[in-house]
């Protein structure tokens, strides 16, 4: 949040995710030099039309995060995740017919008072 919209350093959300993704990307070298296999470059040859879109969405997501976290800040981030979930769940009920057991309940509700305290402490 803060090298999105501080007074010294306000990059774009593009840009954001140019400065980012450097770091990202050796993070996930490390991964793939741990867990190397030889087949993985013929896997990559026969999934490239699944990788390719795959990619293109990823940065899409990194973008539009980005651009959230700059227009609502991350507790706002913090709280469309949260209603994204609850949401989930509820859908789950509704068309699977999942049960909510009360854990669950509870927990949503605490992580919600949660942000909301968070907010009124900082406010």
């Amino acid at each position: 949040e803060f090298v999105l919209s501080g007074n010294h350093m306000k990059l774009d959300p593009l840009s954001y995710t140019m400065f980012v993704a450097p770091s990202c990307l050796c993070m996930l070298l490390v991964g793939l030099a741990s867990s190397w296999d030889p087949n993985v470059p013929q896997a990559f040859c026969n999934w490239w039309h699944y990788l390719l879109p795959n990619a293109a969405l990823a940065f899409v997501l990194n973008v539009t995060v980005a651009t959230i976290i700059k227009e609502v800040s991350a507790v706002g981030f913090v709280l469309a995740g949260i209603v994204k979930d609850i949401v989930l769940v509820v859908a789950s009920c509704a068309v699977f017919g999942e049960v909510v057991t009360k854990r669950q309940v509870v927990s949503f509700v605490a992580t919600l008072l949660g942000v909301f305290c968070w907010t009124y402490i900082k406010a």
